[in-house]
């Protein structure tokens, strides 16, 4: 399996086999996440979608096909929580939680404070004070990682401290990814997957995992694309460590078809690249401002329909959106901090605020990272090409959920 050249395209199929419809992107971002694990410097996702819009099921199925000994599942976690585990117990663990919690503000900064020291670190210190044969003393606390970590939330607006150290991943909620939902559905209902084929495939995942190595990652064209990136924004500092952390994944990923320097590190090729910038394109550029979400640029489109004449309040969106008010009000937000949506009137009281669209709003398909062509110009174009019109099938192909 390891030897494929195709190795994202089978990983997709096993996963979509398994009964995940579409989500080509998230599936491979979540896996490669669970893969970095083994990295010393792993990746961390958020995966962001409304309710019911299957945040969880894909997280799920993913984590089901690591071995059970590398997951640790945390649905719910307390901010002190790491600090207390068994030593050693989360050295290269990939942990998966659940929904994050709606906290805000300082009490946000608080409850994940843990989690972003060891995911920035890669390990926790800590001194507390207690009481030992009735004396009370200074214990040291020390909890090695590093982790690779995902989990999912409803909030389209994420604590500033954590949103630059994640992924922000999105789950597709276009009417064509409900069809193919509805497809997968029926379909279990009808030919679907036997459970010797499920467990064959979950079976083959977890050894291809457990025969990788945990190698060093060289980028040799690390200072070219660095250099290649944008430097308006500070966000753009922790942006370029998430794209070469994951061109490091996919590297690692690969192990069995790539070559190793006199160091012994894996050497990452320029199709590795290729597939990090095909995932990460819009969450970087989301991460350092220059893109939102799919569901707010949705919402923008719909508001064209009836709100472009003139001013409209937030009370107003809500009514007219099938929605939950908290979807209405952060897509608001978001579209505001974006520059598609001017506030005309801020809330006063019982009086909602008052919003207009703005007349021209920031391009939609701006990206940060080059494009293949711009990071490797000596290629001919027949092998560069342009990452921002690679599809999805050049590198893992839409499954057809219909034909089951």
């Amino acid at each position: 399996m390891l030897e494929d050249p195709d190795l994202i395209r089978r990983i997709l199929e096993d996963i979509f086999a398994l009964g995940v419809a579409g989500e080509q992107e998230l599936v491979a971002t979540i896996y490669l996440t669970g893969t970095s694990r083994l990295l010393d410097r792993p990746l961390a996702a958020i995966v962001q979608g409304t309710s019911s819009s299957g945040k969880s099921f894909p997280i799920r199925k993913v984590a089901g096909v690591f071995p059970p000994e590398t997951v640790l599942h945390a649905t719910q976690m307390s901010p002190q929580a790491l600090f207390y585990m068994e030593p050693g117990s989360l050295r290269h663990k990939f942990v998966v939680a659940g929904e994050r919690s709606r906290l805000q503000r300082d009490e946000a900064a608080e409850a994940t404070r843990a989690l972003r020291e060891m995911i920035s670190e890669g390990c926790l210190d800590k001194r507390v004070s207690m009481k030992v044969a009735g004396t009370i003393r200074t214990i040291h606390l020390h909890q090695e990682g590093p982790i690779a970590y995902v989990e999912s939330t409803t909030q389209t607006s994420i604590f500033a401290e954590d949103a630059n150290r994640a992924l922000l991943l999105q789950t597709d909620e276009s009417s064509a990814q409900t069809r193919r939902v509805l497809r997968k559905v029926a379909s279990t209902y009808g030919e679907n997957i036997g459970g010797c084929e499920a467990e064959n495939i979950i079976t083959r995942h977890w050894a291809a995992q457990r025969m990788l190595r945990s190698y060093a990652v060289c980028i040799p064209y690390a200072e070219r694309l660095a250099a290649l990136f944008p430097d308006q924004r500070v966000e753009a500092r922790r942006a370029v460590g998430h794209i070469m952390n994951m061109i490091a994944a996919v590297a690692l990923l690969h192990q069995r078809q790539r070559e190793t320097d006199p160091d012994g590190r894996l050497v990452a090729t320029g199709e590795d690249f290729q597939i990090a910038r095909r995932l990460l394109d819009h969450p970087m550029a989301r991460l350092v401002g220059r893109r939102i979400s799919n569901a707010a640029l949705r919402f923008r489109d719909r508001l064209e329909g009836w709100a472009s004449g003139g001013n409209f309040s937030t009370r107003d969106a809500t009514q007219k959106e099938n929605a939950t008010d908290r979807s209405v009000r952060g897509w608001l937000g978001e579209l505001h901090r974006a520059g598609y949506m001017e506030l005309v009137a801020e809330p006063r009281g019982k009086e909602p605020a008052i919003w207009r669209l703005a007349p021209q709003g920031p391009s939609e398909h701006v990206s940060i990272l080059p494009t293949v062509a711009e990071l490797f110009p000596e290629l001919p174009d027949s092998l560069s090409g342009s990452a921002h019109d690679l599809a999805m099938k050049d590198v893992a192909p839409e499954i057809d959920v219909s034909s089951g």
